[in-house]
């Protein structure tokens, strides 16, 4: 077997793996628009509330599970918009402001309040 040979053997193995790879992406489905939906669920107790494809946010009774967990007590919230919400709190003999992540159940951020 000659060079030539050899060389028009790996060219002919070339075009059809191209061909069947090609075939193949021709015969898979186009990718569809992603369409935007929202899909609010509430519920009664310690549920929740779920916000677009699943995600899950905690309710108020849970962001004060999750404080007083730290520590904080005397909790009162200030703000109760969206996923961020903020509360003024105790702790220690010292009084705070402090904002949650509902969606990720998480302390943001804390501030010390001198006066309440």
């Amino acid at each position: 077997m000659s060079r030539f040979d050899k060389l028009t053997s790996i060219a002919r193995s070339a075009v059809v793996a191209l061909a069947i790879g090609g075939a193949a992406i021709a015969v898979a489905p186009p990718a569809q628009a992603a369409s935007a939906t929202i899909d609010l669920h509430f519920g009664y107790g310690g549920g929740g509330i779920h916000i677009g494809g699943g995600k899950y946010c905690l309710s108020d009774r849970q962001v004060r599970y999750l404080l007083r967990a730290y520590g904080y007590h005397d909790i009162r919230f200030t703000d109760r918009e969206g996923r961020v919400v903020q509360v003024k709190a105790e702790r220690h003999h010292h009084r705070y402001r402090v904002t949650v992540d509902t969606c990720r159940a998480r302390i943001i951020d804390i501030d010390r309040i001198k006066n309440w």
